[in-house]
């Protein structure tokens, strides 16, 4: 599968989908699904226009919307314009994405498919210095041992030397990785 920034997913997080149609109508506002439930959701003032969702994932979508609504206003406007979304609007706060299959190539490379099917190749040695933990994988034989942790969801080596998966999803679909600000006082 090729990654394809004009799919409508805005996000996914705790299996909750989020989505929003090209050229749809007034009020601005967003689509869920999560598990066998829909709804519809206002952006300016985060409210449940139609739909029914758990109480938990409600909350869970309110909260979201509530952080990212003016990212969400903007992408209303494209969409309501034909334009393509920006692709870094696509990432939710808790990213979450899963290595499903790895291949070891030559020269330190692996072929990554994640569990949205987005496939792709990485170069590991642009990522790592060969020290510490990663110096066992210089050796091209060692390389190739590499296997998917599906506990943890990423790829790792015998020594337990590991790839963080948010860094090689950004690698294979050329979306960069949010930057998080934490407010003080929170854990």
């Amino acid at each position: 599968m090729v990654y394809d920034r004009s799919v409508p997913e805005i996000s996914r997080f705790f299996g909750i989908v989020v989505f929003m149609n090209y050229n749809d109508h007034p009020p601005p506002h967003f689509h869920v699904r999560y598990a066998e439930q829909k709804a519809m959701v206002a952006i300016e003032s985060p409210t449940l226009l139609e739909g029914e969702l758990s109480p938990r994932a409600l909350g869970l979508v309110m909260e979201w919307a509530a952080a990212h609504r003016q990212e969400l206003l903007e992408d209303w406007n494209l969409a309501r314009q034909q334009q393509p979304r920006s692709a870094s609007r696509r990432w939710s706060s808790v990213m979450l994405r899963d290595v499903v299959s790895v291949q070891p190539l030559s020269g330190h490379r692996l072929r990554l498919t994640f569990d949205d099917g987005v496939e792709g190749i990485v170069d590991v040695a642009q990522m790592v210095q060969f020290t510490g933990v990663f110096e066992p994988l210089r050796d091209s034989a060692f390389f190739g041992q590499v296997k998917v942790n599906p506990e943890l969801g990423t790829v790792q080596w015998p020594n337990d030397a590991d790839l963080d998966t948010d860094v090689l999803y950004a690698k294979v679909t050329g979306v960069p990785i949010p930057e998080y600000v934490y407010a003080r006082g929170r854990t």
